[in-house]
């Protein structure tokens, strides 16, 4: 190994992660065979979890992120005709493996055994008994959409809002499509159904991303703004939405979450809508949230009707999983919305001084 590597992996994983980018075919190829380089890089993620959640150490909670972050946005990706020989995957999941575990280890930790057990067996049963876990979660109902959002949300805010949206709205549709993988009969329908609405139906100016992506550059939202307004606690709620879409094995956990997402959304949107139209901004920009409110309420009816439902019916071991996910969604959202509450607070307080 050389001192350049051996200098990188001292540095941490992101610093080894930058450097895949300027590697050719055949230094992934030989990096990817060295089996001794693969262990150092992996003791180094180890010692990166470690301090990050056994020693509480914030920078490099942060720094385990941005790693989940750059393999989830490689994921998610095209890969340019230059780079079909690059072959990152043994290294990147190498990488994941190890970080996702920690993140799913923190996650778990935080949720009460009690709290996803006892639960009914029977699918509408469950379905009631998931809701009223969503209802008395406090990212049931938060403060920053139902309080502060009504109050003082005008174009800042909501610009700052829709900066920490970018960790999920902008791949939605990816992550329907990949979660349609293996599965079947009216379960895969209703993702479909979902996917579907997500392509505008097959109109390609009404396609979700497309209008999103109008939502964020008629308030101002651009790269460089979010880069340096982003949230941790916004990003630590991405990564686990990628973590969760992209494993077959978190299938069910991901039925959880995502059913909790679509539930939550049209009571959060009809509060930036009505904000949105409060400080009089364009119209234009506010398509995706309007035509969200609608939308994601039959998606929640359906997700439960067709998916968890039929899912706890056929297996009940299943309810288990999909209320962690349910919980962990909502643990996540209610920590970047108290994070992004807190901001938007102090900048009120700037703004009266």
């Amino acid at each position: 190994m050389s001192d350049d590597w051996r200098a990188l992996l001292n540095a941490g994983p992101l610093a080894v992660l930058r450097a895949f980018e300027n590697c050719t075919a055949d230094e992934l190829d030989r990096l990817a065979q060295d089996y001794a380089f693969r262990g150092e890089l992996a003791e180094s993620c180890r010692l990166l979890a470690g301090r990050a959640y056994e020693d509480s150490d914030r920078q490099a909670l942060e720094e385990l992120h941005a790693v989940l972050a750059r393999v989830y946005d490689r994921d998610f990706s095209a890969a340019p005709v230059v780079g079909v020989d690059h072959e990152w995957q043994p290294l990147l999941r190498d990488v994941a493996a190890l970080l996702e575990r920690a993140m799913l280890d923190d996650q778990l930790r935080r949720i009460p055994e009690e709290s996803v057990s006892g639960y009914p067996v029977t699918g509408v049963e469950y379905v009631r008994w998931l809701k009223t876990m969503v209802s008395e979660h406090p990212a049931g109902w938060h403060p920053l959409y139902h309080e502060f959002l009504p109050e003082h949300g005008g174009r800042e805010e909501l610009r700052l809002l829709l900066a920490q949206e970018t960790n999920l709205d902008p791949r939605f549709d990816d992550i329907l499509a990949v979660m349609q993988i293996g599965r079947h009969g009216d379960e895969k329908m209703e993702i479909a159904a979902n996917y579907w609405d997500e392509m505008g139906n097959g109109d390609p100016a009404r396609v979700h991303t497309l209008l999103f992506a109008r939502a964020l550059a008629a308030i101002g939202v651009d790269r460089e703004y979010i880069t340096r307004t982003f949230l941790p606690e916004a990003g630590v709620s991405g990564n686990l939405s990628a973590c969760l879409a992209l494993s077959r094995r978190h299938y069910y956990k991901a039925v959880g979450y995502f059913g909790v997402t679509e539930y939550l959304a049209p009571r959060r949107f009809r509060c930036v809508v009505d904000s949105w139209r409060r400080a009089g901004l364009d119209e234009v920009g506010i398509v995706y949230h309007d035509l969200h409110i609608g939308v994601d309420a039959g998606h929640a009816a359906g997700w439960f009707k067709n998916v968890v439902g039929p899912l706890v019916e056929a297996d009940p071991r299943v309810g288990r999983e999909i209320a962690l996910g349910a919980a962990m969604r909502l643990n996540t959202s209610q920590d970047y919305l108290d994070a992004l509450l807190t901001r938007m607070r102090a900048g009120s307080a700037l703004a009266a001084a």
